[in-house]
This record gives structure tokens, C-alpha cells and sequence, in this order.
């Protein structure tokens, strides 16, 4: 582990609409880690993102960002606790250009990330600025997506299924951008279905069943029980 505890979520309970889908959820990220819940469609992953981000309520348990409660919180301030997210499907505003996305995050925020700090990391945004949002490729649009979170500044990394939709070249490019997010000193939680980014970008996996977590270890330890994974994920 490189650091602390970023993000301590104990006994976590939520659903929707009277429907429990999280049942005591406890899961800890420290900083500097990237941990991958992985699992089966329905298990409550993205569930999980988004009562993290206080998207969904919680009805029971706690989530702490860097020692501060930020249960059932709302989204923009569990954001200035310093928790970014990347939802599903990138949501980025297809009329506007790269850069004027981009200016929309940063309004109202101070921290140490910059357009032009997100544009070193991801150059293909420089090249794209211009372009609007409906004009960039699948695998712009998540950069994009990313470079919109980070510039809110996060200690936090939410990103839900960043390979959805992607082509093996550009899925990896994305995970070198993860990597070198964790390798800064973030703290990264990805739901991921594609197991090879998953397995690249991450040190620890947790899988989810039924809104629990049914289990925990290394990547490398997972990596040798090929009974385990049948019995968990279906695959071998």
C-alpha cells in the first residue's frame, strides 16, 4: 500500500425506490492504490460509484473521503471533499468543443489541475480542442471525460466501465492514463468488465455479488486461482 486510507466506506447500505441493492458494503482505498470491483451485471457495482458520489442515498453505514464523512451527502460536495467520477458512457456536451467542456469543470474550482495540465497528460485533447464533443472518437470522448473529472481536483478517482465501447489499442492507452493517475498519488476505485484492463491498471480486486462483497485479495493472487475465478466471475 502507498498511503493512508482515502476512502473508508463501512457497512454501506442504499438502493432505490424501496429496493435494497447495496447490503453492507466495507471497502477501503488507500492513496496512491487502484482497486477494481469486479463481478456480475445486477451485483451493484455501479450502485456502489454512485452512493460513493452521492448520487444514491444511503439509508445506512458511513463513506469517509480523507477522514471526512460524506455519507449521503450531496454530489457537489462529496466533489469538493475530493472525489472525482467518470460515469458510464462519458456524458460529455456534444455541441461544445474539447476546451469549452473543459472550462465548464474548471469554473468555480481551485486545485492543482489545469486545462493545460490535463492537456500534458492527454495530448490528443491538445490536438482536439477545437473539436466538438460529437466529433471526437469513443476513446477522446472518455479522455475527455477523465480530463473533466481531474479538473475538480480529486484525491479520488470514480470510474465506471472506461473500456465500454473502446478498441483494444485505445482501452490501453486509457489505462496507461489511470496508471500514471495512481502512480501520481490518487487513490483510484474502478468498475470494470473488460479483466485484462482491469488486472493492468489495479493492485487489488473486490468482487461484488448481490450487493455484498464476496471477496478481496491481490490481482497477482487472484491471478493464480483459476477455480476461484470460474466460481465468481464465470471465467478461467
Amino acid at each position: 500500500m502507498n498511503g493512508g486510507p482515502l476512502l473508508e466506506v463501512k457497512d454501506l447500505v442504499s438502493g432505490y425506490a424501496g429496493s435494497r441493492v447495496l447490503d453492507g458494503i466495507s471497502l477501503t482505498v488507500n492513496a496512491g492504490d487502484a482497486v477494481a470491483i469486479l463481478g456480475r451485471n445486477g451485483a451493484g457495482k455501479t450502485t456502489l460509484l454512485e452512493t460513493i458520489m452521492g448520487m444514491v442515498s444511503a439509508s445506512g453505514g458511513h463513506v469517509r473521503v480523507n477522514g471526512k464523512d460524506v455519507t449521503a451527502k450531496a454530489p457537489n460536495v462529496v466533489s469538493r471533499a475530493g472525489v472525482g467520477i467518470v460515469p458510464q458512457g462519458r456524458r460529455v456536451f456534444a455541441p461544445l468543443t474539447v476546451e469549452e467542456n473543459l472550462e465548464i469543470a474548471l469554473r468555480k474550482r481551485s486545485g492543482d489541475w489545469s486545462i493545460e495540465r490535463v492537456y500534458d497528460l492527454m495530448p490528443r485533447l491538445r490536438e482536439r480542442r477545437t473539436n466538438l464533443g460529437s466529433q471526437l472518437s469513443g476513446g477522446e470522448q472518455q479522455m475527455l471525460a477523465i480530463g473533466r473529472a481531474l479538473l475538480g481536483s480529486p484525491r479520488l478517482m470514480l470510474l465506471d466501465e472506461p473500456s465500454d465501447g473502446l478498441a483494444p489499442t485505445v482501452v490501453e492507452q486509457v489505462g496507461q492514463i489511470i496508471v500514471d493517475l495512481a502512480s501520481s498519488g490518487m487513490a483510484i476505485l474502478i468498475v470494470e468488465q473488460d479483466l485484462r484492463l482491469a488486472f493492468a491498471v489495479s493492485e487489488d480486486i473486490a468482487i461484488m455479488r448481490k450487493g455484498e462483497i464476496v471477496h478481496r485479495s491481490s490481482v497477482a493472487d487472484f491471478r493464480r486461482d483459476e477455480r476461484l475465478a470460474q466460481n465468481l466471475l464465470g471465467v478461467g
